[in-house]
């Protein structure tokens, strides 16, 4: 999305915002370190960031299910807002909800139209529920690994396969809900009052490869750590071994 000037200032206030959270968020793992005489200090920050990440993950998607199925209607993305601007002069009735007292063709601001079936919002829902969790779950694998690591356990089993599974479920989660978002969106404009003079609207579903070289790289991390752990249980028989003979 191109930023014009009318927005750049509030662009860069949430990143001043998104900046300031994750200091507050350092400074007080920092502190808490510290203060109990932690010597694991980039572990404990590590491992509170991730729990307050999926904390705004969990917070998101409630503001998101609000935001979605709270009104008549929903915010379109750039593609579809662009379709039904371009085309407004088609549409037998306004593509504003009633409660926006809206003209014949007249267009709500910030992309919004409306009104969308209750199935439609779901939909679209459900795919921004499915990337959040996506997101969510990778934040998870990270807090497991830097807690099991905290308890001078870097190389438990668990560590393992949440990075195995995280990877499965990050991946479909993402490709799905890309998905269920892209033809959610494709309803929600063919759902308004069109006459015959608008153009047909297809579905462009597109499949984003950044999922698999994620998928790939947690993928990774979980063989490190399954070697990692055939490592150390190779050593410890090695040790008991060698205690056995002397």
């Amino acid at each position: 999305m191109h930023l014009s000037s009318d927005d750049l200032l509030p662009a860069l206030g949430w990143i001043a915002a998104w900046l300031g959270v994750a200091g507050i968020v350092v400074a007080i793992s920092i502190w808490r370190a510290r203060r109990q005489g932690s010597t694991t200090l980039a572990l404990d920050v590590t491992r509170n960031a991730s729990l307050v990440y999926i904390g705004l993950m969990v917070i998101g998607a409630g503001l998101s299910g609000l935001d979605i199925m709270g009104g008549e209607g929903v915010a379109l993305d750039d593609d579809a807002w662009a379709y039904v601007r371009e085309n407004q002069s088609a549409l037998h009735s306004s593509a504003c909800p009633e409660t926006y007292g809206g003209e014949v063709g007249m267009l709500c601001g910030d992309s919004y139209v409306g009104p969308v079936p209750f199935g439609i919002q779901l939909l679209i829902f459900a795919g921004t529920l499915l990337a959040l969790a996506a997101s969510g779950a990778i934040a998870w694998a990270i807090h497991n690994a830097t807690r099991r690591a905290g308890q001078r356990q870097p190389f438990h089993p668990s560590v393992s396969r949440t990075f195995g599974v995280v990877a499965i479920v990050s991946m479909s989660a993402v490709v799905i809900g890309d998905l269920l978002h892209q033809i959610g969106m494709t309803l929600a404009v063919r759902s308004l009052d069109w006459n015959s003079a608008a153009p047909p609207l297809n579905f462009g579903l597109d499949v984003e490869l950044w999922p698999f070289a994620v998928a790939v790289g947690l993928f990774a991390l979980s063989a490190i750590f399954r070697f990692g752990a055939q490592l150390q249980n190779e050593r410890e028989q090695l040790r008991r071994e060698t205690e056995g003979l002397i």
